[in-house]
């Protein structure tokens, strides 16, 4: 099995996810910064609420077009295989 990181948009009125970006394993690292990932958890394997401009900056890192004022976002890990 392996874990895999995305940016996830839920919309608000629904919760659904509606909208997901992978987070390449290269730009992991400065994702879980932005996203304040606490040092007792280094594989980042819960969700993470991002602010706005958190959104914004891992969106800018990943180069995902995101608005983040649409929806409620989080850093998120999925297991997956």
């Amino acid at each position: 099995m392996r874990v895999i990181h995305r940016l996830v948009g839920y919309d608000r009125q629904t919760d659904r996810a509606n909208i997901r970006f992978d987070v390449p394993r290269r730009l992991l690292s400065e994702a879980k910064r932005i996203a304040q990932v606490p040092d007792d958890d280094p594989q980042a394997a819960w969700s993470y609420p991002l602010s706005i401009d958190q959104t914004r900056d891992v969106a800018a890192l990943i180069g995902a077009a995101v608005d983040p004022n649409h929806g409620e976002f989080f850093l998120e890990a999925f297991a997956i295989g």
